[in-house]
């Protein structure tokens, strides 16, 4: 046996030794390790289940959707090459019946490639009176859920038409609308389909494996070559996206990660470190028994990779469950197994680039040096010109907590990233306002909005404009609701309803709205202007409109206003359909879309000009009700029953957005307090390895001084005061430094339009934070004195070890 090999089985040997005398060091690093790699696991798995999940959701939706089209272009998109799969769609109108909404369908097919609704008994409709629908629906209706039911559906138009089951359709339990599927004969001559245009959803060969954009060209001139218009056609936002790598994302997890292993890092630095100097004497006696510096070197190293293997297998199964059952739908073996690699790889780098350092402290022990070596470098200091010197127990914390300031330095910056990034979390979820979350928007002031149905204004020949001369949401009405027990103000939104051609791009007939301006918007819209002029006198004219989102208007269309561009405006006057030519003087800034949010359209006009078009004085197309909270549920339903008697309009509450809004609001909490949890832990476990290492580094000289007169008591309160000066320059730091960083988050947020951000110092969870980091310093030091008082004094001047 050759004498390298003899010496690689000595140093294992002498590690394992080292490890089973070593069992609080390894307790900590163990317990790093751990959370650090289930952390990890957890987040990647989390951010690749995600990306599975909604891949796996993609690979069941369309790619692409065509619409408003002929049978000729039907038939041009069947013949098409290039589409790998496509089923023909027809949608109906929305129809209103007792508690719940009805939108009729024809769908060519049911299959699990573009997923419209799957079968759960039964077949799909094949004759004109058949028709699948789901449970749901038949239980509102008190109607047996089987097949063979007979079901009379009372459409939008005054039509009652009676249907037999032919299918279940899975779902629906707690919808209020709901798809009824009906055949292929009902859509070529049935009443509610056989005058509606066909859609066609599609996939495309390899659409999976192109750029985003190249795929979304490939979309637009399969459309085109068919004849379709480009506003007809759209890609499948969530499929482009999914072929590129989202940058925001990849950069908060990137910062998750990154932050998890420094403080890793930092924790595992410091418990080695503190190891290292507690066994300078250890070293230097291996040293003059013939240890090289390089076999030293290497004998720390092993110490660190052995607690590594213990440690991190169990940390990454830990985190593997955790990532499953926060994401089960998106669990997929192969990247689990792939993720689990990575941060096996990954931990086990920042476990050596930890225990580097400190190996290369052990290997540069000399003999001579271990001799006459003072953890505190004492002897290395300047005497100090104050040879009077307080020798009460604070005053000798205050020296000791000075003697090693790199040992408190490290200590200081674990806990002081745990503890910013703790604030940081705690401020951003103390200034989310839960409250204004749902109310952004149209709700910002209101609990009830009012408005034309979708359904109403597609149906009506004039558009919304008829409805607003003929059905106004005028004075009358909004007395009738004032005059509602509880109802407190309400308020009027006014938008015009109108067609438009824009025949330099032979767009005509396109449904838009026109937003009045007040004579003080008027006045103070110059500053949006991006392009061209918003001359009052031109505007008031008549003549003229402002053009607004006009990156949206390129999105949709692949071109964008420019100013002198020509429309035509079609709109009703009171009595018949007009037109009038107007050209685009101004184009606003994307700054203005933020700060309006009750835009509908395109194009803004001074409303004295609007109302100069029309004989009716109501523009009025929404109207938000506010109401005192204790009464919302009843004036809920008196609304109800208003808008009951009123076919055109539909009514859209807070409280259901609120419902809906409070499940994703405590998702992300949960999400980042889970994170600054597990950060503030990494903290806590190296305040604690310091907290007990000084102290059992120390047991000699805690044992002298009491030897010469001091008091256990004297000597715990020592004590006591060393590590609070630890933590209260810590929370110093942290409260500053962190409640600044949480301020700066929510200013940003809330300039990105996160407008529900209002800044709030988290006086619970600072209280918390600091309530805890003066609780363990605490009990450390009376459960380490409790311990030192059961061995006697003589063992402990001895130095024995503990």
């Amino acid at each position: 046996m050759n004498s390298k090999k003899i010496s690689r089985q000595m140093i294992s040997r002498m590690s394992r030794q080292s490890l089973k005398k070593s069992r609080m060091r390894n307790v900590f690093v163990m317990v790093t390790i751990v959370l650090a790699s289930a952390l990890l696991m957890a987040i990647m798995m989390f951010a690749a289940g995600q990306r599975e999940g909604n891949n796996r959701q993609l690979s069941h939706a369309q790619q692409v959707g065509y619409y408003n089209l002929t049978d000729r272009q039907v038939k041009a998109l069947k013949a098409d090459e290039r589409i790998a799969y496509q089923i023909q769609v027809k949608t109906g109108t929305l129809s209103e019946m007792d508690g719940f909404d009805v939108m009729p369908y024809y769908v060519s097919e049911l299959s699990d490639e573009i997923r419209i609704g799957e079968l759960e008994s039964g077949r799909i409709p094949r004759k004109k009176n058949e028709i699948a629908l789901q449970a749901g629906m038949l239980k509102k209706m008190g109607i047996p859920a089987r097949a063979g039911s007979l079901v009379t559906l009372n459409f939008y138009d005054g039509n009652s038409e009676t249907f037999t089951v032919s299918g279940i359709l899975k779902g629906g339990e707690t919808a209020k609308q709901f798809a009824v599927f009906f055949s292929k004969d009902y859509a070529v001559s049935g009443s509610q389909l056989k005058d509606m245009p066909y859609e066609v959803y599609a996939k495309l060969y390899g659409a999976t494996k192109m750029r985003a954009k190249d795929c979304q060209e490939a979309m637009y001139l399969i459309g085109s070559q068919a004849g379709i218009e480009r506003k007809y056609i759209s890609p499948s936002k969530a499929f482009l996206d999914s072929l590129s790598v989202d940058s925001q994302k990849v950069m908060l997890y990137g910062m998750a990660g990154a932050v998890i292993l420094l403080a890793c890092i930092l924790v595992i630095y410091g418990v080695f470190y503190l190891s290292v100097i507690g066994k300078v004497h250890q070293f230097g006696q291996l040293r003059t028994i013939g240890m090289t510096s390089k076999q030293m070197k290497r004998f720390v190293l092993r110490e660190g990779g052995r607690l590594f293997l213990y440690a991190s297998p169990i940390g990454i199964l830990i985190g593997g469950i955790a990532g499953y059952l926060i994401f089960p739908s998106g669990f997929s073996m192969v990247n689990t197994l792939l993720i689990a690699f990575g941060v096996f790889a990954v931990v086990y780098l920042i476990t050596m680039i930890s225990v580097l350092k400190p190996a290369k402290k052990a290997a540069s022990v000399s003999p001579m040096e271990a001799l006459r070596y003072v953890p505190q470098k004492a002897t290395k200091k300047k005497a100090n010109k104050n040879m009077c010197r307080s020798l009460t127990t604070f005053g000798l914390g205050t020296m000791n907590f000075s003697k090693n300031r790199k040992k408190a330095a490290i200590t200081m910056l674990s806990l002081a990233l745990g503890g910013i990034l703790f604030m940081t979390a705690a401020a951003y979820i103390s200034s989310f306002d839960k409250g204004s979350y749902a109310r952004q928007g149209l709700f910002k002031d209101a609990e009830f909005n009012i408005q034309y149905s979708s359904s109403a204004i597609e149906l009506n020949e004039n558009g919304m404009s008829d409805l607003q001369a003929k059905a106004p949401l005028n004075d009358e009405m909004i007395q009738e609701i004032s005059a509602i027990d509880g109802v407190k103000k309400v308020s009027e939104i006014k938008n015009f309803g109108i067609k438009f051609d824009f025949p330099i791009h032979d767009e005509y007939d396109n449904n838009d709205s026109i937003y009045p301006l007040t004579e003080k918007e008027t006045e103070d819209i110059g500053k949006y202007v991006a392009e061209g002029t918003a001359d009052y006198d031109k505007l008031i004219s008549g003549d003229y409109v402002l053009v607004s989102d006009n990156t949206n208007v390129e999105e949709i269309y692949g071109w964008k206003f420019n100013v002198g561009d020509k429309i035509t405006l079609h709109y009703y006057d009171g009595e018949k359909m007009a037109e009038k030519e107007a050209a685009v003087l101004g184009i606003l800034n994307h700054e203005y879309t933020l700060d309006n949010d009750r835009l509908e359209g395109w194009f803004l006009m001074p409303e004295q000009a609007v109302l100069n078009l029309v004989s009716y004085d109501s523009l009025n197309s929404n109207l938000l009700v506010s109401v005192e909270p204790e009464k919302e549920a009843a004036v809920g339903e008196v609304l109800n029953q208003i808008i009951g008697e009123k076919p055109e309009l539909t009514l859209e509450t807070l409280a259901d957005r609120r419902a809906a809004y409070e499940v994703t609001a405590n998702q992300l909490f949960g999400a980042i307090s889970g994170l600054a949890i597990f950060i503030m832990m990494f903290s806590i476990l190296s305040m604690m390895n310091t907290l007990i290492t000084n102290i059992i580094t120390r047991k000699q000289e805690l044992a002298m001084l009491e030897s010469i007169g001091m008091s256990k008591k004297q000597i715990r309160k020592m004590l006591l005061f060393e590590s609070l000066l630890l933590v209260f320059a810590t929370v110093g730091v942290t409260l500053t430094i962190g409640t600044l960083c949480g301020y700066a988050l929510c200013k940003v947020v809330y300039n990105m339009g996160a407008f529900y951000m209002d800044f709030q110092f988290p006086m619970v969870f600072a209280a918390a934070y600091a309530g805890v980091l003066i609780i363990v310093p605490l009990l450390i030091t009376i459960i380490s004195m409790k311990s030192f008082s059961k061995e006697a004094l003589v063992e402990r001047l001895r130095g024995a070890e503990c």
